[in-house]
């Protein structure tokens, strides 16, 4: 673990699964040569770290964020699914979304609801707070950082 509260790997915990057919769309991802061309296009979004890669293992696969000043960056997960911190303990709390390419460590958690409100309670105490610390404007505003 990182002072940041990450791994920095790549996991797909089944965010980009909902209603997803992977097989498809990695087999047409396959066949394009440019992965720059895929990361920018839609409709292969979901496939994640196998967009670089082209690694089976990959599908699906996103880089876990830090979790410092995590109460500022909704809504969460990579397409924005979900809006609050609870919703993402519920998220995990259910195992993810099953898919053939689910991390192995991904399985339902059976938290308790106080449980539930202390990983959130402890997430938002991962905000900084004071002079230097971020603001949501400034997270959102990556041009204001230049203009200082």
């Amino acid at each position: 673990m990182t002072p940041n509260f990450s791994d920095n790997k790549f996991h797909n915990i089944g965010v980009a699964a909902k209603g997803k057919n992977f097989e498809p769309l990695a087999r047409k991802a396959s066949e394009v040569s440019d992965p720059a061309q895929l990361a920018f296009d839609p409709n292969f979004t979901e496939l994640g770290r196998f967009v670089v890669t082209r690694q089976p293992k990959d599908i699906g696969a996103f880089k876990t964020p830090g979790l410092r000043d995590i109460s500022l960056t909704a809504p969460y997960m990579h397409d924005g699914s979900e809006a609050t911190l609870l919703d993402v303990v519920n998220f995990y709390d259910r195992g993810g979304e099953p898919n053939p390419y689910l991390d192995g460590g991904i399985t339902p958690l059976k938290l308790t609801d106080q449980e539930k409100q202390d990983l959130v309670a402890f997430m938002e105490s991962l905000t900084g707070q004071g002079t230097g610390s971020p603001t949501r404007a400034e997270l959102q505003d990556p041009g204001k950082e230049a203009s200082r």
